[in-house]
């Protein structure tokens, strides 16, 4: 059974083409070069894509102990049914001793401090290579709120951060000025945005679905919010009917294809696919998860990620792992995880060698596509 990775790096390596880890072995500098290489990088991806994700945990305990939140665990695999270790992850960003996770996309994953989020770092928890992103606005600005999102552009590999600030306009706290900016991962400063008419008020969340080459976000009216990475557009996609009363409901993305979870009732939590991204029509409700089968409150059970054989991931009061299997309406717990934290948040992350920092040699390619495309 691999519902989570084994070891993560040795892992990794056994993915690698067996011709090209015979030509890179015994010279790190060829390794580097490897990984590194763009054709490599993106049939790397590919494949880890293919295969169920590794999981990753930060430690939710409350600021107020004195822990320090600065800490991200792999869930890996003992080689023994149900039995599982979580393991600290062994990478520190100096000066940076707390952070949420904001976004994980091709094996790297986006920090920003909880409450300084002008502090923001891409960074690959695999090899321990990060990014430091230069802040978005000023201390200076006094920036009211600040929403982070992550991705990348699938043709050319490009990763690109977006923030969305508010600001009070002249010193005054009640009239707030939204600005959104963007910043591609090689260069040196943000790019602000003239047009973003369309971004409403977003709520803050660690899962921000990228689906069809744009990331998708929940507006507080319940209005479903994209951003294309490639042309950095604005836009709205259309959700289905839904009885929602005084619930709310939330994205992921479902094997390709962005997922409402429709948690407004007590005693269940909806499941509805876009077919067809875009159409209206193609909104089709999949699955229903009930409280009754989970044998937990469902107010308290997070989705984290949907696994190859028909089964989801939960999580339940930051505190329990279950699994459960849309086809039968059967859960089972996720037992013996040595080391798992007393609470926690848990992420789906596609294990990779994805550098943060991109070579200028791939830079320069990159730039070259991009120019060759227009």
């Amino acid at each position: 059974m691999s519902r989570f990775s084994e070891d993560i790096n040795s892992e990794i390596f056994s993915r690698l083409p067996v011709k090209s880890v015979l030509r890179a072995r015994g010279s790190s500098k060829g390794i580097r070069d490897l990984i590194d290489d763009p054709n490599f990088v993106g049939k790397h991806l590919k494949f880890s894509s293919q295969r169920n994700p590794s999981l990753l945990l930060t430690d939710n305990r409350c600021r107020a102990e004195g822990n320090n939140l600065n800490t991200l665990y792999f869930v890996q695999n003992e080689e023994t049914p149900n039995h599982y270790s979580c393991n600290k992850v062994s990478f520190q960003i100096p000066g940076f001793q707390e952070f949420r996770v904001m976004g994980s996309c091709n094996g790297l994953i986006c920090l920003v401090h909880p409450d300084r989020r002008y502090e923001i770092y891409v960074c690959n928890p695999c090899t321990g290579k990060y990014n430091k992103i230069p802040p978005p606005v000023s201390r200076d600005d006094r920036p009211h709120f600040i929403f982070v999102g992550f991705g990348v552009i699938p043709e050319t590999n490009k990763y690109k951060v977006v923030a969305v600030v508010d600001s009070p306009e002249h010193g005054d706290f009640n009239r707030l000025l939204q600005r959104v900016y963007v910043y591609t991962l090689g260069d040196t400063t943000w790019k602000q945005l003239k047009d973003n008419s369309p971004v409403l008020r977003l709520r803050q969340s660690a899962c921000k679905p990228f689906v069809n080459g744009a990331l998708h976000w929940v507006c507080d009216d319940k209005h479903i919010v994209s951003f294309t990475m490639d042309t950095e557009d604005f836009g709205f996609v259309p959700p289905p009917e839904l009885e929602l009363g005084s619930g709310s409901f939330s994205l992921r993305a479902f094997i390709g294809k962005l997922m409402i979870l429709n948690r407004s009732f007590g005693d269940r939590i909806e499941m509805w696919v876009m077919n067809n991204y875009g159409d209206v029509g193609s909104w089709t409700r999949n699955f229903t998860i009930s409280q009754q089968h989970i044998g937990r409150d469902i107010r308290n059970v997070e989705i984290v990620c949907f696994l190859e054989d028909g089964e989801v991931l939960m999580a339940c009061d930051h505190q329990v792992l279950l699994r459960y299997n849309l086809e039968k309406a059967l859960a089972d717990e996720v037992i013996r995880i040595d080391g798992l934290p007393e609470r926690f948040d848990a992420f789906a992350h596609v294990g990779t060698l994805v550098s943060p920092v991109p070579r200028i040699e791939e830079q320069i390619k990159l730039d070259k596509m991009d120019l060759d495309r227009s």
